[in-house]
């Protein structure tokens, strides 16, 4: 059975059949340029955003909002805004805005919102660049609409992060606002109990030791409160099962544990020189302990009010900022030569294949020639087999 071909042999094959070869080649490539002619022209406008790069000039609960992941309650700055900005610009709803906007439904005939958004994709794209910047990608059969598209996406995009951006501002001046104002009380409270304790038993004074001592715990106890406000707010964002309050919860247990230590003169007095001197302040008189901690709690809530009063007032002037927080590098203008389709390799393409479907076709007519000449009976089969495929259903 012949079912090898030496080079030249295949060289004689291919001469035998050159009429065929050379018909094929015009008529594939005739009808690959009209096909690519009639082809409609797709069109790629392209448009290149910037996330804001705001420094954080507060400290304390704003700047804990701010640096949480997608900025606590709305987009961030630095490296979380621009996750940010992929993720809206990824998102469903502002694909069906745009989609809406511009009738893409009818443009890409589909029959529902699901099949049009997958269409959607097929043509959208949003690219991280190196340079930390945005880019945005669409193709459509109009130059002009496309680059309208790409320029409606940015226009959504800046509109969608400014209400984030003023929401997490509210929240975080509501936040804040809370917490300051019960601040204020707590100090007004502890002072009037204060005073009555001082009317009632007489000015009592500490000696530096003790104060020393107190100051080191309320600075442990104020970390303790930033590390739980800080808890609270990723348990609202992302859940108790996050990787961020894992950690922060571990942190936060950390801090309890030295305050713990701190309290009962227990642990490592090289860690914790203070350790042993609360055996002191434990065996200070009680009416002494009860100021003493009357003077702590109060020295507490005024080391919080230096964290809660600038961040109020910081809060509340992003409250009242309205700038945008988009910058557009490169907006999108109508593109001037077509994305595709790519006439050349159409051609080349259809080329390729039916020279090589003809080259199959070769090879089989010229192994039954080889067949009918070289082995009658497996020729014979062969026609039978293919009588009883031209004729599936007649009996045998």
């Amino acid at each position: 059975m012949k079912n090898k071909y030496s080079f030249w042999e295949l060289i004689s094959l291919i001469t035998k059949w050159r009429k065929v070869y050379i018909l094929n080649f015009l008529i594939v490539a005739i009808i690959s340029i009209i096909i690519s002619l009639l082809l409609p022209k797709w069109y790629k406008a392209s448009a290149i955003v910037l996330p804001p790069t705001e420094e954080n000039l507060t400290s304390g609960f704003a700047s804990l909002l701010n640096a949480l992941p997608l900025g606590g309650m709305g987009i961030g700055s630095g490296s979380g805004s621009q996750m940010t900005y992929m993720a809206i610009l990824k998102s469903e709803t502002l694909k069906r805005d745009v989609i809406k906007r511009f009738d893409l439904q009818e443009f890409y005939g589909t029959g529902t919102m699901y099949e049009t958004l997958i269409a959607f994709d097929g043509d959208y794209d949003v690219q991280l660049t190196e340079e930390n910047m945005i880019m945005i990608t669409y193709e459509y059969q109009d130059s002009v609409i496309v680059a309208d598209i790409v320029n409606y996406i940015v226009k959504k995009l800046g509109e969608i992060s400014t209400t984030l951006a003023l929401e997490r501002a509210k929240n975080t001046k509501d936040f804040i606002e809370v917490r300051y104002f019960q601040n204020l009380k707590d100090i007004d409270s502890l002072s009037n109990e204060m005073k009555e304790f001082q009317s009632k038993y007489g000015i009592l004074e500490l000696d530096e030791q003790v104060k020393m001592i107190i100051s080191a715990i309320v600075d442990l106890e104020a970390k303790i409160f930033m590390k739980k406000t800080e808890l609270a707010i990723i348990e609202q964002n992302f859940g108790d099962f996050s990787p961020q309050y894992k950690v922060a919860k571990t942190n936060l247990v950390a801090l309890q544990e030295e305050l713990e230590s701190l309290k009962n003169g227990t642990g490592d007095n090289k860690k914790n020189p203070f350790g042993t001197l609360f055996l002191s302040l434990k065996s200070l008189p009680e009416l002494t302990q009860k100021y003493a901690k009357l003077y702590s709690d109060l020295l507490l809530q005024r080391k919080l009010q230096e964290f809660l009063l600038p961040e109020y007032e910081q809060a509340k002037l992003q409250l009242l900022k309205k700038k945008p927080t988009l910058q557009v590098i490169d907006a999108a203008i109508p593109p001037d030569r077509k994305s595709k389709p790519k006439r050349a390799f159409i051609v080349l393409g259809a080329i390729f294949i039916a020279m090589l479907i003809n080259f199959v076709i070769m090879l089989f007519f010229e192994h039954l020639n080889w067949l009918k000449i070289n082995e009658p009976e497996n020729y014979k089969q062969l026609l039978y087999i293919k009588k009883l495929w031209l004729r599936p259903f007649q009996k045998n």
